[in-house]
């Protein structure tokens, strides 16, 4: 897949000034549709920097897990309504409940006051596989070593995208042979569910990426620290931070 991506949220879990939660952006060459991965709080940028749409008129938003980080940015497509929105997510094949129902949850009263059928946003699924996304084919592996399952993509042999995750083995097949690796980078200490920066880097060693992303660092993180310890396993590694463009490195 020919592509730009742009990441809008490298942060894990609690946002700062400088990092959004979890969300990147990918744009494929000739399509109308923009593709998001994940819905955490870096997803605001389409709507406070909507020229990094360049002017597509659908979105995807695909989901690695439930986790309310990673969704919590699914209530700002309110403000997206002159797109045609589809969110898919991994409810019916990580956790036997369907995506509709899962987002019900959270898109009812009293918590929300509008779903997404009333936003005019359809809801399907995604899972392990090769999967179609607007005409363009993304490949998706289950990722078993968080606290719970979440999904890992993989855009051609440009981009793997990562988190939420330990080091895996399953990650190191997904990812084998792409020239960027954003892998999931907490600590230390560690975090249940998250690699450490040396962790991720072997990883990317293993799986022979050219280059490691740092991404779902911590809100207080000591970035030259977290490089280091990635740095001494995989000779090229940048950490993540809002707007940064992978592909470019």
């Amino acid at each position: 897949m020919e592509a730009t991506a742009t990441i809008l949220g490298s942060g894990g879990f609690i946002p700062t000034g400088r990092r959004e939660t979890s969300s990147l952006l990918v744009l494929p060459e000739g399509s109308e549709t923009a593709i998001v991965v994940d819905a955490g709080t870096g997803i605001r940028r389409l709507i406070t920097d909507r020229e990094l749409l360049a002017g597509r008129t659908r979105l995807e938003v695909l989901l690695t897990h439930f986790h309310i980080d990673h969704v919590c940015g699914l209530a700002y497509l309110t403000e997206l309504g002159d797109l045609d929105v589809r969110v898919s997510g991994p409810g019916a094949a990580l956790y036997d409940v369907s995506t509709a129902d899962v987002l019900a949850r959270l898109f009812t009263h009293p918590v929300m006051p509008v779903s997404l059928p009333e936003l005019g946003i359809g809801v399907g699924e995604i899972g392990p596989g090769e999967v179609d996304v607007a005409g363009h084919t993304v490949r998706v592996g289950r990722q078993d070593r968080h606290t719970d399952p979440t999904l890992g993509l993989r855009f051609g042999d440009a981009l793997a995208w990562c988190t939420d995750t330990m080091e895996d083995p399953g990650t190191v097949e997904l990812a084998r042979g792409v020239r960027v690796l954003a892998h999931d980078s907490w600590g230390p200490p560690p975090a249940p569910g998250h690699a450490e920066p040396a962790a991720a880097a072997q990883v990317a060693v293993d799986a022979g990426a050219e280059h490691l992303v740092l991404i779902h660092v911590p809100p207080v993180a000591d970035e030259a620290d977290l490089r280091a310890r990635a740095a001494a396993v995989h000779p090229h590694v940048t950490v993540a931070t809002d707007l940064l463009r992978p592909l470019d490195l």
